[in-house]
C-alpha cells in the first residue's frame, strides 16, 4: 500500500495534447458562482444512511471495472494517542475482514488475476484514505464479490489482534523506509508552511509509540468515529450494466447503520499570518539545496463556473512563467537544475502561488534572485500576447485530446474524477460540458486579466519561504534575515520587459528526394504491414483502433557504443543527450519548444551499448508529418550547440556532486559494478571520468551512428491510415543516407561474475538497511524457457512478500524480478531484495534462503500457479488493447529476429504451466554456488 505522503509538489501546469473535433456541449449559466452540472454519463446519489455514490458504465478496459471506496478519514482526524492509527487502519483493511479473515482478502485479489499494488491498492493522506480494486467481470460472481470487499472495508475490518500485532512491524519498516533525507526536511518545514494548523503537525506515517503500542481499541474508536455512511462514496465505475450496479450498491450499503450520536467531524484549515515565514532546514544526506516561496491565499469555493474558469486562468500563468524559468536552464552557466511556478490548490483550505527552484551548487542567492525576478518581472511588465498565444494553444490541446478519447478513456480515469468530485469538491461536467467550457473561457481570458492576477498573487503577507540545504563541512547557509533581505532586494531590482524571441523560419526548409517502395508485406495473424524502401529502411506498421489520437514510434539499428573505442566510450554515452538538449537544425531547444507549441511530437535518439535509434517517441495523426521531419532532421542536420555542451556537462557535474551524499547511490554503484565484473565500461561515474567526455568526438560518434539508415527499423503502432502516409515515410524516411553498412553489434565481454560474494556497504544516517541477494549465470533461450523463468519469479514474488513482509512483519518494500538476455550472451539475473531494520538483516536473510532453497526442491501449493496464471492472462488480456504492449513486443520480434506471431502464443505457455515447471526452473536458476549478497548498513560511528 502506499501512504499517502506530503506531496511538495509546488508547481501547477495545465499541458496537454491535441485533436479533432469541434463538437461541445452548450454552456448555460446565469451567474459564475453557479454550480457547474454533473456529467450525465455519471449516475450519482445518496443513500439515506448518507452513503455517496457514483456509477459510470465504460469499456475502456473491456471485462474490468474499477471499485474504490473514500473515506474522510486521515491523520488529522488522529487524537494525539492515534497518531498513525488512520494510517494503520488502511493496513488492517487487508489484514482480516468479517467475509475475508486474516490474508484471505489479498489471497483472493490475486486469484482473480488483480495483482497486488497494481490492481489491489490504497493510500492515506491528511484527511482522506483511498481505497482501490481492479476487479475482472468473466466469471459469474465476482463482481459482487468485489463489492463484499467494499462493504467489508467500509464497516466490516475486524482488527484481529493477531493480525495487528504482526502489522505492527510493517508499519515499523514502512515508517523506516521514509527516514530519508527528504522526509526529514519535510518534517521539520511542514508546520511553518501549513503554519497554525494540524496539518503541520500530522504526517500519515504517525508516532512510533503510538503504532508500536497502542491498544486494539483506540484503532476500533477511530473506525467507528469516521467510517460511517456519510462520510464514504463508493465508486464504480466499468464494462457493466449501470442498473444492475446500482441496485448492488443500495442492497449492500443502505443497510449499513449510521452511529446514533456521529463524532462532529473537524474541519481543519490553516489561518493565514501577517509575516513572512522562513523555515530553514539542512542534512548530511541531502543531494542538493532548494529553495521554495509560497504565496498563499485562501482557497475560493470548487465546482463553480468561476472555479473551472480560474483554474483554466491559473494554467495558462503557470505555463508561462516556467517556460520562462525554463529558459535559463539551457545557458551555458545555469543557475539551477530547476526552476517552475504556478498557482492553484494546496492543502488545508489554502491555495498558493508557488515558486521551486533547485540552484546550482552553492549558488543560492543567484538562484534565488532570478527565480524570484521572473515572478517580479512578470507582475512589473506582464506577459506577451506571444506568451499567451502559444500558452492558449497548448491548453486547447488537452481538452481537445480528452474529448477525442471519450470513448477510449479508462475506467480509472472517470473514478479519478469521481474522487475528486466527492473528496475536494471539484466540477465533474463530463467531457463535452469541459471542451464547450474550454471554447468560451480560453479565449475571452485576456493578457491585462492575467497580468492583473500576477500583480495580485505575490505579496509577503501569508508568504512561507523554505530553504533546505545539504550540511556539509565549510558550507555557509544563509540566515532567516539573509533571505529576507535576498527577497527584498529582488522586488526592487525588477529586470527590464521579457522579450519574447520566436523564429519564423520554418522547421523543415529542403528539398529531398523521395525513396520508393521495393517490398510490401502484409502480416495478417497480427495486423502487421512491412514497407521496404529503396535506402534499405524497413518499416513496421501496426494499424489500431485503442486511441484514436495516438501514434508510438520506435526505431533501431545494430552497432550503439559497442563499436566506438574504449577511451570513446564516455564521449559515445552523452552523445544522444547532447544532441537532445541542443535543438535541431537551426533551431535551439528554446526556440525549437516554442515552435512546436500546439503540436504532440516527442521525438528521442538514443545511442545504447548494442544499438542506437529511437525510443519513447510519440506523435498524433494531425501531427505525423511534423514528427517525421524530426526524425529525418536528427539523422541529416543534428543540432551543435556549443552552448547546450556546456550546460549538459555543468548539470551533470551538479548530479555527481549531490550523489556522493546518498546512501542508496553509492549501494547501488556497488552492486552495479561489482554484478559487470569491475568493467571499464562500467565504472560510477566521477568528475574524473566526466572529463573525458570530448565534444567533437561526441558529436562525431552520433552523426557516425546515424549516417546510414539502410540497417534501421521503424515500428508504429497507433492510428495508422497506411495508404496517407506511405508518401510521407518515402519523402522523410525514404530519402535517408544510405550506406550501406549493414553493421552488427560487437560483444565487449561484460559478463557477470562467477562464485560466491558477499559485500556489505556502510553508509548513512537512519537506522536503516537494504538487502539485495542476486543469482545469474547462463541461459538457453527459449520461448518457452523464458516464460517459465518469467512465472518462476512471479510465483517467488507472491511468496517472498506473504513470508518475509506478512509473516515476518520485518519489511515494507520486498520485491523479487529476474531478467533474461539473448544479446549479447545468453545469461540471466535475479535481484531479491528488501528493506529492513539493521538488527533484523541476519535473521530475514537467514530466513529468505531458507525459503529459496524450500522453492527450489518442493513443488509450491497449486493455489500459487493459478494466481500467476490468471495474473498473466488477465495481464494479457488487456494488454492486447494497449498501443504500448504491440509497440514493445514488435520492437522485440524484429530485435531477436522472431516471427510477430508468435506475440499471439504466449497463452498456450500460461495453460501449460504447472508447478513443476516452475520449480525445474527454480533448482535451476536459484543456484547459490554463482550468488551475490549485498547489504547496505547505516554508517559506522
Amino acid at each position: 500500500m502506499k501512504q499517502l505522503t506530503m506531496m511538495f509538489s509546488l508547481i501547477i501546469l495545465f499541458f496537454a495534447i491535441v485533436a479533432v473535433s469541434d463538437a461541445a456541449a452548450k454552456i448555460d449559466y446565469k451567474k459564475l458562482s453557479e454550480q457547474l452540472p454533473m456529467d450525465p454519463a455519471v449516475t450519482t446519489g445518496v443513500l439515506d444512511n448518507g452513503l455517496t455514490y457514483y456509477i459510470r458504465e465504460n469499456r475502456k478496459p473491456e471485462q474490468r471495472a474499477e471499485l474504490q471506496l473514500v473515506v474522510k478519514c486521515g491523520s488529522v482526524d488522529e487524537e494525539d494517542n492515534q497518531a498513525g492509527l488512520a494510517h494503520f487502519t488502511e493496513h488492517m483493511a487487508f489484514n482480516g475482514t468479517k467475509n475475508f479473515p486474516k490474508n484471505e482478502l489479498v489471497s483472493f485479489l490475486e486469484s482473480t488475476g488483480m495483482k497486488f499494488g497494481a490492481d489491489v491498492n490504497a493510500s492515506t493522506g491528511f484527511d482522506r484514505t483511498y481505497y482501490m480494486i481492479t476487479i475482472p467481470l468473466d466469471k459469474e460472481g465476482l463482481l459482487e464479490k468485489g463489492f463484499q470487499v467494499l462493504e467489508d472495508w467500509a464497516h466490516n475490518v475486524t482488527f484481529s489482534p493477531e493480525e495487528l500485532e504482526l502489522e505492527r512491524g510493517v508499519i515499523m519498516e514502512e515508517w523506516r523506509v521514509y527516514r530519508g533525507a527528504q522526509s526529514r526536511i519535510m518534517k521539520k518545514h511542514l508546520p511553518n508552511i501549513l503554519w497554525g494548523s494540524k496539518f503541520g503537525k500530522r504526517l500519515p506515517i504517525g508516532d512510533t509509540a503510538v503504532i508500536m503500542n497502542a491498544p486494539r481499541e483506540r484503532f476500533t474508536a477511530l473506525y467507528n468515529d469516521f467510517y460511517r455512511p456519510d462520510l464514504q462514496a463508493i465508486i464504480a465505475i466499468g464494462d457493466f450494466d449501470k442498473n444492475e450496479i446500482e441496485k448492488i450498491i443500495k442492497e449492500k450499503f443502505g443497510s449499513i447503520k449510521m452511529p446514533k450520536n456521529p463524532r462532529k467531524r473537524e474541519v481543519h484549515e490553516a489561518p493565514m499570518h501577517d509575516n513572512t515565514i522562513v523555515s530553514i532546514a539542512t542534512d548530511k544526506e541531502l543531494p542538493m539545496a532548494n529553495f521554495s516561496l509560497m504565496f498563499k491565499h485562501k482557497m475560493n469555493k470548487k465546482g463553480t463556473f468561476q472555479s473551472y474558469r480560474d483554474r483554466l486562468v491559473d494554467g495558462l500563468l503557470g505555463q508561462m512563467l516556467s517556460l520562462r524559468l525554463d529558459e535559463f536552464r539551457h545557458l551555458p552557466e545555469p543557475p539551477f537544475m530547476y526552476a517552475g511556478g504556478g498557482n492553484g490548490g494546496f492543502l488545508a483550505g489554502l491555495s498558493a502561488f508557488s515558486l521551486m527552484v533547485v540552484p546550482m551548487g552553492k549558488e543560492y542567492k543567484t538562484a534565488f534572485d532570478i527565480t524570484l525576478g521572473e515572478a517580479f518581472r512578470a507582475m512589473a511588465h506582464g506577459f506577451t500576447s506571444t506568451e499567451l498565444s502559444r500558452a492558449k494553444k497548448n491548453s486547447m490541446l488537452a481538452i481537445k485530446k480528452a474529448y477525442a478519447e471519450r470513448n477510449k478513456t479508462e475506467s480509472n480515469r472517470y473514478a479519478r474524477e469521481c474522487y475528486s468530485h466527492f473528496y475536494q469538491g471539484d466540477g465533474m461536467p463530463g467531457i463535452e460540458y469541459e471542451l464547450g467550457l474550454y471554447k468560451q473561457f480560453i479565449p475571452e481570458i485576456t493578457l491585462e486579466e492575467i497580468n492583473a492576477l500576477m500583480k495580485s498573487l505575490v505579496k509577503k503577507e501569508s508568504l512561507v519561504i523554505t530553504f533546505s540545504a545539504p550540511e556539509k563541512e565549510g558550507q555557509t547557509v544563509p540566515t532567516e534575515t539573509e533571505i529576507l533581505a535576498w527577497y527584498d532586494a529582488a522586488s526592487k531590482n525588477i529586470p527590464e520587459a521579457y522579450v519574447d524571441k520566436v523564429s519564423d523560419s520554418p522547421l523543415f526548409d529542403r528539398d529531398v528526394v523521395p525513396g520508393k517502395i521495393v517490398s510490401e508485406k502484409e502480416i495478417k495473424e497480427v495486423g502487421v504491414t512491412e514497407l521496404v524502401f529503396s535506402n534499405g529502411v524497413k518499416v513496421i506498421l501496426k494499424p489500431t483502433d485503442f486511441k484514436d489520437d495516438q501514434i508510438l514510434m520506435n526505431a533501431f539499428s545494430f552497432g550503439g557504443n559497442s563499436l566506438v573505442k574504449n577511451d570513446d566510450y564516455i564521449s559515445a554515452s552523452v552523445a544522444s543527450s547532447i544532441v537532445n538538449s541542443s535543438g535541431i537544425s537551426k533551431f535551439s531547444a528554446v526556440e525549437l519548444q516554442k515552435m512546436l507549441t500546439g503540436k504532440v511530437v516527442r521525438v528521442s535518439p538514443y545511442i545504447s551499448t548494442l544499438s542506437e535509434g529511437f525510443g519513447r517517441s510519440m506523435t498524433t495523426p494531425d501531427d505525423v508529418e511534423t514528427f517525421l521531419q524530426m526524425v529525418n532532421l536528427y539523422f541529416t542536420d543534428p543540432r551543435v550547440d556549443d552552448d547546450a555542451y556546456t550546460s549538459y556537462i555543468n548539470k551533470i557535474k551538479e548530479s555527481i556532486e549531490s550523489s556522493k551524499v546518498d546512501p542508496n547511490s553509492t549501494f547501488r554503484d556497488t552492486i552495479n559494478t561489482t554484478m559487470t565484473n569491475y568493467h571499464f565500461r562500467s565504472r560510477p561515474w566521477s568528475e574524473e571520468i566526466l572529463k573525458e567526455v570530448n565534444f567533437e568526438k561526441a558529436i562525431k560518434i552520433y552523426k557516425e551512428r546515424f549516417a546510414d539508415a539502410s540497417d534501421f527499423t521503424f515500428i508504429f503502432v497507433g492510428n495508422l491510415d497506411i495508404e496517407k502516409l506511405k508518401p510521407l515515410f518515402a519523402k522523410y524516411l525514404g530519402s535517408l543516407p544510405a550506406l550501406n553498412r549493414n553493421e552488427k553489434w560487437v560483444d565487449t565481454k561484460v559478463r557477470y561474475p562467477k562464485g560466491k560474494i558477499d559485500k556489505a556497504v556502510y553508509k548513512g544516517i537512519a537506522e536503516k538497511s537494504s538487502v539485495r541477494l542476486v543469482f545469474s549465470g547462463d541461459f538457453d533461450m527459449s520461448t518457452q524457457n523464458e516464460y517459465d523463468f518469467d512465472a518462476m519469479m512471479d510465483v517467488f514474488s507472491i511468496i517472498v512478500r506473504e513470508k518475509i513482509r506478512e509473516e515476518k512483519s520485518g519489511t515494507y518494500g520486498e520485491g523479487a524480478r529476474g531478467n533474461a538476455s539473448e544479446i549479447p550472451n545468453e545469461d540471466y539475473r535475479i535481484d531479491i531484495m528488501f528493506g529492513t531494520d539493521p538488527k533484523r538483516v541476519d535473521e530475514l536473510y537467514t530466513e529468505l534462503v531458507n525459503l529459496i532453497k524450500k522453492f527450489s526442491s518442493e513443488e509450491v501449493e497449486e493455489l500459487y500457479i493459478n494466481k500467476v496464471k490468471a495474473e498473466h492472462k488477465r495481464g494479457f488480456e488487456t494488454k492486447l488493447k494497449k498501443n504500448s504492449f504491440w509497440l514493445r513486443s514488435l520492437q522485440n520480434s524484429y530485435y531477436y529476429d522472431e516471427a510477430p506471431a508468435k506475440i499471439l502464443d504466449y497463452m498456450e505457455y500460461v495453460e501449460k504451466l504447472t508447478a513443476a515447471d516452475v520449480l525445474k526452473a527454480a533448482k535451476k536458476y536459484f543456484n547459490f554456488d554463482n550468488s551475490a549478497k549485498f547489504v547496505l548498513y547505516p554508517g559506522k560511528k
